[in-house]
């Protein structure tokens, strides 16, 4: 029997008030996290642990709220008074100021079977991990009793008596366990300045590939807004504010003439459960006219979207590509000047994308050029595909940012090698992994980096 416990006690001197009740995305924290814990299968028990002085609801559906009995200790008072109280074999822990934490990885704690305890490099995570409940009391009761209150030494212990193991958090998965220390760092974090991290091998020339490396990607989500529950919109953006976003949408779009029109904005609980903020619902007074949206946009049937989704449905309609030819590191290194001697408008105006198909031997098809990256390339695939060009020993070089639908749009024309001179999204790389595309960004003269591994 498992139990599962959010660690929500504490103020923090640092962030200058209680981080539980910080705003993530429109929700109080507390409340983002609990979702995480209460979607989880196999959990018996949901607990909030909390401090005497928090003003939590007094009832929340499927939690229970327990007070520290010892205040004042740090979190290994909320520890054991949460090991006196539960009745589980085993407790899932996670903290509060943890909001990159997903689902899934607690989840893989859960199922493992031993007590795994997440550990970065030499220090350990103590608050995202499952421990032996009884075991465990008993250790943190001799700790403090001998006026020991470091989770750090409590651990080495621990793992010592062979009561917990260690689980190393890989490069890729460092972001999951940022831990929201100041506001500046808090907000930072949830506009997506700092955001996920990935593996990438770096080629300089000279010196060839680099080992694998961790890099950080700017996140990028769909959105989907709905207005009085009837979905009208999804958008591919960074996650944060969202809410303003939304409200600049309906603005531009002639939808409302202030703010004041509109009553609510809420995320969909019923379609995302795991927090992650990717369905909102407006609430606008009346039923406004929908028929007048002029922005591109596209509703959506789906039950909730979220990135694993979008790519999910990108491979209903353009399966992954199996046969990715090789390439030569100096070819690549080669196109940006070819590219740039081609772009006739740019010179003259120095305001345009462009996309360019060429061979594996670094011959230039045939480039396009446009006020927007997306119909560059679509001209690019248009071309070729009036031209009747296999396009599946291509290699497709783009002038800015690779964005997860410019790696749809290559997919769709079977192009597997697609390189920027910019940077990648966190999606885009997802995408290119899944689809088995070669995906190469930040390419400049003298290198650059692949994030397929």
């Amino acid at each position: 029997m498992v139990d599962a416990a959010l660690i929500a006690g504490g103020r923090s001197r640092r962030f200058g008030e209680d981080k539980a009740f910080a705003e993530w995305r429109g929700e109080p924290l507390w409340l983002v996290q609990l979702r995480k814990l209460l979607i989880l299968p196999e959990i018996n028990q949901v607990w909030l642990s909390t401090n005497s002085e928090q003003d939590f609801p007094a009832h929340i559906d499927g939690v229970t709220r327990l007070n520290d009995a010892i205040e004042d200790i740090g979190p290994i008072g909320a520890l054991k008074t949460l090991f006196e109280n539960s009745e589980a074999d085993r407790v899932l822990v996670l903290a509060v100021d943890m909001p990159m934490m997903e689902p899934e990885a607690l989840l893989k704690q859960v199922q493992s079977g031993p007590c795994l305890v997440s550990k970065l490099d030499d220090r350990w995570e103590p608050l995202a991990g499952i421990y032996p409940r009884q075991e465990m009391l008993s250790l943190i009761e001799q700790q403090i009793e001998a006026d020991q209150l470091s989770l750090q030494k409590l651990l080495d212990i621990a793992e010592d008596r062979n009561l917990i193991t260690a689980s190393p958090v890989d490069d890729a998965s460092r972001y999951l366990y940022t831990n929201i220390n100041t506001k500046k760092e808090f907000a930072s974090i949830e506009q997506g300045t700092v955001d996920e991290c990935t593996l990438l091998r770096r080629y300089r020339k000279g010196q060839g590939f680099r080992d694998p490396e961790p890099d950080y990607l700017a996140r990028e989500e769909p959105l989907e807004i709905r207005i009085n529950d009837q979905s009208i919109s999804v958008m591919m953006r960074t996650p944060g504010h969202d809410d303003e976003l939304a409200t600049g949408f309906l603005y531009t779009e002639g939808m409302i003439q202030s703010a004041a029109e509109i009553l609510d904005i809420e995320h969909c609980p019923d379609v995302d459960p795991g927090g992650i903020g990717n369905t909102l619902n407006i609430r606008m007074a009346g039923d406004p006219d929908l028929g007048d949206l002029t922005r591109h946009v596209f509703t959506s049937s789906s039950c909730g979207v979220c990135g694993k989704a979008t790519i999910d449905s990108v491979f209903q309609n353009f399966p992954p590509i199996t046969d990715v030819p090789s390439f030569d590191p100096e070819v690549i290194l080669s196109l940006p000047d070819k590219l740039r001697e081609q772009q006739e408008t740019f010179d003259k105006t120095g305001g345009l994308h462009a996309s360019a198909l060429f061979t594996l031997d670094g011959e230039m098809r045939f480039l396009r050029e446009d006020v927007g990256r997306h119909n560059a390339l679509d001209k690019v695939i248009g071309r070729a595909l009036r031209d009747n060009i296999d396009c599946t020993r291509s290699i497709l070089l783009v002038s800015g940012r690779i964005s997860f639908e410019l790696m749809q749009k290559a997919l769709a024309a079977r192009i597997p090698i697609v390189a920027g001179i910019s940077a990648p999204s966190s999606l885009s790389v997802d995408l290119a992994r899944r689809s088995g595309q070669t995906l190469i960004a930040f390419l400049r003269d003298r290198g650059f980096n692949q994030y397929n591994q």
